[in-house]
């Protein structure tokens, strides 16, 4: 009897633990509270933060610094596509470095190593990624260019295209093109590059042609037979006429191979 007397005490008590616990446990992961460190709050222990948007701008900064010194003048994006989080420190002057681990990545993802110091003593380094877009107007093919063809000046047009190098790689002028011709089958809406194009044939193999040397301001000069065929400013084997020795020389134009 006295034991089913009890039983209503007995939920009522454990009703009341259960609120309890449901209590401590809501204040825990509730948004303001904090964690705790050693008996001090989180506050306390790292009373400095340093934002997810601070540090991204921090690598912003560096990428525009390695634009201006690198000269590049051509307009470009920065699109950040991952940065830290939001990050707390302990007490102490904070000061950052920022570099690249390498060079500019034209047209890909760019790291940038932040590195934070406190009291100068690093603390910690976080990376920062952005894709770098450069653009530019370059030459872009109107229509298929052939192999070994000239270029006629309509055939191609200036566009704004992303470029995916540095300086030089792409061809921008007019006179970039002149007196030059495909070394391979270049489409229609392609951007030209240096390493598309190159000198035309001037010299085909068996043609006649004067080979010259000169030593100390004094210029010799002999007949010769190309054993190659040759462009200008490219090294061929020739063959001179008279002592029937095999020569290499460079092509200095139609009719001249310079021996050196």
């Amino acid at each position: 009897m006295n034991i089913k007397r009890s039983r209503p005490a007995i939920r009522s008590i454990l009703c009341m633990l259960w609120s309890g616990f449901f209590c401590l446990l809501a204040l825990a992961f509730s948004p303001q509270a904090e964690a705790v460190y050693g008996g001090h709050m989180q506050a306390d222990v790292f009373p400095q933060t340093i934002s997810s948007q601070k540090l991204a701008g921090i690598a912003r900064q560096q990428l525009e610094l390695e634009f201006y010194k690198a000269g590049e003048k051509r307009r470009h994006v920065l699109t950040l596509t991952n940065a830290p989080s939001d990050m707390r420190l302990p007490a102490g002057k904070l000061r950052y470095e920022a570099e690249l681990p390498g060079p500019l990545r034209y047209g890909n993802v760019q790291p940038v190593h932040i590195r934070l110091l406190l009291d100068e003593k690093l603390y910690r380094q976080v990376v920062c990624y952005y894709r770098v877009q450069v653009f530019d107007k370059v030459l872009v093919a109107g229509t298929d260019l052939a192999l070994e063809k000239a270029i006629a000046p309509n055939a191609v047009r200036l566009e704004e295209r992303e470029v995916h190098g540095g300086q030089g790689r792409y061809l921008s002028s007019f006179e970039d093109i002149a007196g030059r011709v495909p070394v391979r089958y270049i489409h229609m809406g392609q951007p030209l590059e240096q390493n598309m194009l190159q000198n035309p044939v001037v010299i085909q193999a068996g043609t006649p042609v004067k080979l010259v040397t000169r030593y100390k301001g004094i210029e010799v000069s002999a007949n010769g037979i190309a054993m190659q065929k040759g462009r200008v400013g490219g090294r061929i084997k020739v063959r001179n006429a008279n002592s029937s020795r095999i020569l290499q020389g460079k092509v200095v134009d139609a009719a001249t191979v310079e021996i050196e």
